[in-house]
């Protein structure tokens, strides 16, 4: 057991570099008219991952014949209702083959958050677990990003797409600057990748003071009512507090940089919900007196230097553009065409446009199922002009499009709106009903809400939202519900809303939902689904349920106890 432990843990160290390989290298496994089949390092982790917990499972069984580890309550079955739900959902699905394949990776993804929070632990947690893992995933971030700054003086000199991995609409011929994808299948998702990093970075930038520790344990205190703060201030234990000034520097040019690269992406998504987390976070250190400076410079420095990096892209590119016409059309781009500082009589028309870089995407990767190679090539202009001048109103037109055509194909029938059209099915459903708007039954909903409401209904959504709040937010619940024993079971703190980093795990959690907006699919976005638990489980050394023994214990050692400050409050005997 300790061999096959200590290889899942390196497993977990693995993780956060796997997952910016989601596209390159692939594994193709032949396709049908609906889906191509693949396989990625992150769908290889996750399968080997995932056999090795199930069989750590099964040893740990052994020794506790009486009990399974981490599901001694009802929570695990609670939030096992929308898989199952899912995989039932295969039977009326119009596509079974695709909906049978997405419902095994659901699973996957659910079995590897339950062996990351309840069964890895039970093995011991590794001392160095946070320092080895952040310095994985701040590493590979590095690298990647500098892969991305190559992949795009790869473009600007001329050489192919085999070798820059750069999809049809993401080179230079778009909008004169190149936006890189990495490993990816494009820029939203690479986008999207840099998210964790980026804001765990930030974070650890702005939150490091023992004066946000306490405030932590404080709030805590008052959600709870039942934890002694001066016995618990100082067992909380956030990231490594009073840095000298070069550790401090060095973490705010890591976090720059990787912002900056965020940026260069080009990914609205990924940059429209970088800004919504940076919000939360400053709402966070508004309230506890802990603003920084840090979370307001930090990504508009980076901002301007990504600005500065499409400018001087454009100008030495081989199209006609200059420093400013390849800033101001980023401009415009990202604001969705309300800021137009282009030079006047440069731009050109580009509403009645019928190729745009999104359009060339729209069939090149929303999910693992459609592969680049599907994708039409942006007009390429004998006068070396790029093909777009600014916003192209299409890109936008074209989600909104496939929305509506979701929400008309959901719509048709009860059975439908309760049921959807089963797991994997929207593409299909939505060729057979339209086939003179979604020409191929690959088109996918590039929304994951919409998508799921499509495929799952009424009752798939309402079973998501379910799962969400057992998840992120249990109190809401009565405590016999979710355990099934006695409502004085205790509230142990030990969920979401009090570990002591949720200010970046809200963040985060936030800009993934964010980001949903704008794609679906499950392979190629893997990190919504892991990363998550993943910091959960490296900073969770230290929190608050460190501190607490079982409520039923009443161990001679221990020297505090919890004052009881409403009739319904019971004492909670703590470590001394």
């Amino acid at each position: 057991m300790k061999a096959l432990s200590k290889i899942l843990w390196w497993f977990i160290y693995a993780l956060p570099a796997v997952l910016f390989f989601s596209y390159h290298p692939i594994i193709s496994l032949g396709a049908n008219d609906s889906m191509n089949f693949e396989l990625s390092l992150p769908l290889i982790w996750l399968l080997l991952f995932d056999l090795g917990a199930f069989v750590l499972l099964l040893i740990l069984r052994s020794h506790q014949p009486n009990q399974l580890p981490g599901i001694s309550d009802r929570r695990f079955f609670l939030l096992a209702i929308f898989p199952l739900y899912l995989t039932l959902s295969v039977f009326w699905s119009d596509n079974p083959l695709r909906g049978l394949l997405t419902a095994g990776i659901v699973w996957l993804i659910f079995f590897a958050i339950f062996a990351m929070i309840y069964i890895l632990p039970l093995t011991g947690t590794p001392r160095r677990l946070r320092t080895h893992v952040l310095f994985v995933m701040f590493v590979s971030a590095v690298l990647v990003c500098k892969y991305c700054y190559a992949q795009s003086i790869m473009d600007i000199i001329g050489l192919d797409r085999d070798t820059t991995l750069l999809c049809a609409g993401c080179t230079y011929r778009s909008f004169g600057f190149p936006h890189p994808s990495g490993f990816a299948i494009e820029p939203q998702f690479m986008g999207n990748l840099l998210l964790a990093p980026t804001l765990t970075a930030l974070y650890l930038v702005a939150f490091r003071s023992r004066k946000f520790a306490n405030s932590m344990v404080s709030e805590a205190n008052y959600l709870e009512n039942k934890v002694e703060t001066q016995v618990l201030r100082h067992q909380i234990h956030l990231p490594k507090i009073n840095w000298n000034k070069w550790k401090v520097i060095g973490m705010t040019v890591l976090a720059g940089f990787l912002s900056m690269t965020l940026f260069f992406t080009f990914s609205r998504g990924a940059i429209y919900a970088y800004g919504v987390a940076l919000i939360i976070l400053i709402i966070f250190a508004l309230r506890h007196k802990e603003f920084r400076w840090s979370l307001i410079t930090i990504p508009v420095v980076s901002f301007l230097f990504s600005l500065a990096l499409q400018g001087t892209f454009a100008a030495v590119g081989p199209t006609a553009e200059t420093f400013v016409s390849g800033v101001t059309k980023s401009i415009h781009q990202l604001s969705l065409g309300l800021i137009d500082l282009r030079p006047k009589g440069t731009t050109s028309s580009v509403e009645n446009s019928t190729t745009t870089v999104e359009n060339n995407q729209s069939n090149c990767g929303k999910d693992v199922q459609n592969s680049p190679t599907d994708c039409a090539k942006p007009v390429e202009n004998p006068t070396t002009q790029p093909s777009f001048d600014g916003y192209v109103p299409e890109s936008t037109n074209i989600r909104l499009s496939l929305n509506q055509t979701a929400l008309q194909t959901w719509s048709t029938s009860p059975v439908r709106i309760f049921f959807g059209v089963g797991l994997g099915g929207a593409g299909t459903a939505m060729h057979n009903a339209y086939p003179d708007r979604v020409t191929s039954p690959k088109e996918i909903v590039q929304h994951q809400g919409f998508s799921l409401l499509l495929e799952t209904g009424l009752v798939g959504v309402i079973l998501c939202i379910f799962g969400l709040l057992i998840a992120l937010a249990p109190n809401l619940f009565p405590h016999r519900f979710l355990d099934g024993r006695s409502a004085e079971a205790g509230k142990t703190g030990n969920h979401f809303w009090y570990h002591p980093v949720r200010p970046l795990l809200l963040a985060l959690v936030i800009a993934y939902l964010i980001t949903l907006n704008f794609f679906s699919g499950l392979p190629n976005a893997l990190q919504i689904y892991l990363m998550p638990p993943l910091l959960y489980l490296v900073f969770q050394r230290g929190a608050l349920q460190k501190a607490i023994i079982s409520p039923r214990s009443n161990h001679p050692s221990t020297s505090a106890k919890v004052s009881q400050r409403s009739p319904k409050s019971h004492k909670v005997p703590l470590k001394s």
